[in-house]
């Protein structure tokens, strides 16, 4: 098979000529010997190892040009002990402000978490915000300015970009991934976790009205990368599990907006998927229900999932990508222990297909390369003695 259609096999729930093994990068970098120049090469390195690389489109977004920005930084006080990192958006309906600490945190290798300016959406600002950029409201219709149509030039790079990924993708049997969906991951980059939360029970038409502007906003993207041919679109969802909400609040909430992208992927012919690290269990009824293809990052260690439950659960119905934890399994593990979380999530979940292996959720900067050989090693030698 090819790397596509291995990958495309398992995500129908089939049974590939082997379980495809997959490596999402979050910072990561390959010795040197295995670096690669662009995103090209790096599937060709991957699958010299027999490794399955996807190709990843992004849709483009662009503020409405009458959108003015501000950005600064503001030393530390006594009452604050961390510089801050401030932004506002001025808008026709009024301004937006976003303002965040700056840590200074890292990863054990150097590799800075944060920013040099204060981001929209992004993960690193969510428990570092003095003041977050949504909080009533009154927020809502500033935020739409935020949100536009991408400009032309934009729109032409996207399409020009997504067309040389085809062509890669068609000459060399790659599957392309659309990643369009962000609604929820992007209520809690603008109001964080807490606020999110209490928004939900508190004030809950303005929470609807949030999501409203959010899922219109991922219709939107997710359109224009089906109409790309993307072979699979992915909801980001990282922030979506029973780790932060209630199953009824998720099922409430959420679902109306993800089951809609569902049906839009499945009437271009295209998979799709939903990513979710943590908090995944009370949840496994309601992906089959909604029609879902992959359960991407099933993460048996720091995301509490029971892989044997998963698996009698979900068998036939939703595809899993993960069965392995990254952070602690591979950042911190023997090689015993890694061999054995690849030996064991390979023998409860691949059984009649449905599985791609891969580490939750990715290879971080500090992942050690010897974790990253030790998983191909006993995933060859599981695919060798026909578990795989």
């Amino acid at each position: 098979m090819s790397s596509r259609e291995r990958l495309l096999t398992a995500m129908s729930c089939g049974q590939p000529d082997r379980v495809p093994l997959h490596f999402r990068l979050f910072g990561f970098v390959p010795p040197e010997h295995f670096r690669w120049s662009d995103e090209f090469e790096a599937f060709q390195r991957w699958a010299c190892i027999g490794v399955d690389d996807i190709l990843n489109l992004g849709a483009p977004s662009d503020m409405h040009p009458d959108v003015r920005v501000r950005s600064w930084r503001e030393a530390p006080t006594a009452d604050e002990p961390y510089p801050l990192l401030c932004k506002e958006y001025d808008t026709p309906a009024g301004v937006l402000r976003h303002v965040v600490r700056e840590a200074g945190d890292s990863f054990n290798c150097g590799v800075a978490w944060q920013a040099d300016e204060v981001h929209l959406f992004d993960d690193y600002n969510v428990p570092r915000a003095k003041e977050h950029a949504v909080t009533s409201p009154e927020d809502l219709p500033k935020l739409r300015y935020l949100l536009a149509e991408p400009t032309a030039e934009h729109l032409k790079e996207f399409r020009d970009r997504a067309a040389r990924v085809r062509r890669f993708a068609t000459d060399n049997g790659v599957l392309v991934s659309g990643w369009g969906s962000a609604a929820v991951d992007a209520v809690v980059w603008l109001c964080g976790v807490q606020g999110s939360v209490l928004a939900a029970v508190d004030t809950p038409g303005f929470f609807e009205e949030l999501l409203e502007i959010l899922n219109a906003w991922d219709k939107r993207n997710c359109q224009m990368l089906l109409d790309e041919g993307v072979d699979v679109l992915v909801r980001r969802g990282w922030y979506e599990g029973t780790h932060f909400w209630s199953p009824e609040l998720v099922r409430r909430f959420f679902v109306p907006g993800v089951s809609e992208l569902v049906a839009m992927a499945h009437q271009a012919d295209a998979k799709f998927a939903w990513t979710m690290s943590a908090g995944i269990m009370p949840l496994l009824e309601t992906f089959k229900k909604i029609g879902l293809d992959v359960l991407y990052h099933v993460d048996p260690v720091q995301g509490g999932a029971d892989l044997s439950v998963v698996k009698q659960q979900l068998d036939g119905h939703v595809a899993v990508l993960g069965g392995i934890n990254s952070a602690i399994t591979l950042g911190r593990g023997s090689r015993d222990e890694i061999r054995q979380a690849v030996f064991g999530a390979v023998d409860i979940l691949a059984p009649g297909g449905g599985l791609i292996l891969s580490p939750v959720d990715c290879l971080f900067p500090d992942t050690p390369w010897e974790s990253v050989e030790t998983v191909v090693q006993a995933w060859r030698e599981v695919c060798a003695c026909g578990a795989g």
